[in-house]
């Protein structure tokens, strides 16, 4: 059976260093979605990576993300989705799903990689792991979840922990 298999030659960026720049179509059909449109905000970014829309478990963790949409702003922080599925299958994930927030579509999977996220399914293609990213309003990279996959119930409450650590506020119920 075909496993899943780390993409050779990657590695997590460093926290404390500024996040590795790009430009992605978003799901929103407005073009292309840079880290300085993100940034310009003053906004907190949490960049999750997820293998797949319409997936059951990329579903749930959207879904809590949504969830929890109104605690995140209370935070100064906002979602955004990045897979390697296309903008128009993004597009519609958000919409079936009532998502309030944006997906980006890393087709090819180079953002995937240089955020080392990246995963090679032999004869299906490169994916993204199921990593999440908090990046400060001056595009600095805070934390890194690795180890999603295991927790995604309860992932969105975790990355809300670790908002009100790193920002000093707390978030109202």
């Amino acid at each position: 059976p075909a496993r899943a298999e780390d993409d050779t030659n990657i590695s997590l960026p460093q926290t404390g260093r500024k996040a590795p720049d790009f430009e992605l179509p978003n799901s929103r059909g407005e073009g292309m979605t840079t880290l300085s449109d993100l940034t310009k905000s003053g906004k907190y970014t949490v960049l999750y990576f997820y293998p797949g829309a319409f997936t059951k478990g990329c579903t749930l963790e959207a879904r809590n993300f949504q969830r929890d949409i109104e605690t995140y702003r209370q935070l100064g922080a906002q979602i955004v989705g990045v897979s390697v599925d296309p903008p128009e299958k993004n597009a519609s994930f958000c919409s079936s799903e009532g998502l309030d927030f944006y997906m980006l579509s890393d087709e090819g999977g180079q953002l995937s990689r240089t955020y080392g996220s990246a995963l090679r399914v032999p004869g299906f293609g490169t994916f993204s792991n199921r990593q999440t990213y908090i990046i400060d309003p001056d595009g600095y990279l805070r934390w890194v979840f690795t180890d999603v996959e295991s927790r995604v119930p309860r992932h969105s409450s975790e990355v809300i922990e670790k908002l009100e650590e790193i920002t000093g506020k707390t978030a109202t119920a």
